[in-house]
C-alpha cells in the first residue's frame, strides 16, 4: 500500500513542475497577445515607435558613414586627392554664386518696374527659394534641417 501510495505522490509531485509551467506559459502567451493588440491599437492610431527609432538610427549610421568619407578624403594626399577635396566647394560656390546673381537681377528688374521694396523681397525669398538655400546650408551642415523641414510639411 505505501508503495502505491509512494508512486502516486511521485507521479504527482513530477507532473507539478509541468502543470505549473502550463500556468505560466499560458500567463506569458496573454500578456505577448494583450502586447501585440496594444501594438496593433498604436500602429492604428499612426504611432509606430520601432519604425521611427529605426529610421533614426539609419540616418545616424549614414551620416557616420560620411563623415568618416570625408576624413579619408582628407587624409589622402596628391592631384587627385587635392581634386576630390576641391569639388563640393567649387561647385557649393558656383551655384551659390549664380543664385545670389539671379536673385539680385530679379530685384533689380522688379525695382525698376516700380514693384516696392518690400514686396519685391518677399517674391523673391518665397518657399522655394527658402527651401534650395536650406539645401545648401543643410549640406555642408547635415542632413537634420532636410529631415526636420520634411517633418513639418
Amino acid at each position: 500500500m505505501l508503495s502505491i501510495l509512494g508512486s502516486l505522490l511521485g507521479f504527482a509531485s513530477s507532473a507539478v513542475p509541468a502543470i505549473t509551467d502550463s500556468f505560466a506559459r499560458k500567463q506569458d502567451n496573454k500578456h505577448e497577445l494583450d502586447k501585440m493588440k496594444m501594438m496593433a491599437e498604436l500602429r492604428k492610431a499612426g504611432y509606430d515607435h520601432d519604425l521611427k527609432a529605426y529610421e533614426a538610427m539609419g540616418a545616424d549610421k549614414e551620416h557616420d558613414r560620411l563623415i568618416q568619407h570625408d576624413i579619408a578624403i582628407n587624409q589622402s594626399s596628391g592631384i587627385i586627392a587635392g581634386l576630390q577635396k576641391s569639388v563640393r566647394p567649387v561647385i557649393t560656390y558656383a551655384f551659390f554664386i549664380l543664385f545670389a546673381t539671379i536673385e539680385i537681377v530679379l530685384l533689380m528688374e522688379a525695382l525698376e518696374k516700380g514693384t516696392d521694396f518690400a514686396e519685391a523681397i518677399q517674391l523673391l525669398w518665397d518657399d522655394e527659394t527658402k527651401a534650395i538655400f536650406a539645401a545648401i546650408i543643410s549640406f555642408w551642415f547635415g542632413s537634420r534641417a532636410i529631415d526636420k523641414a520634411r517633418r513639418v510639411k
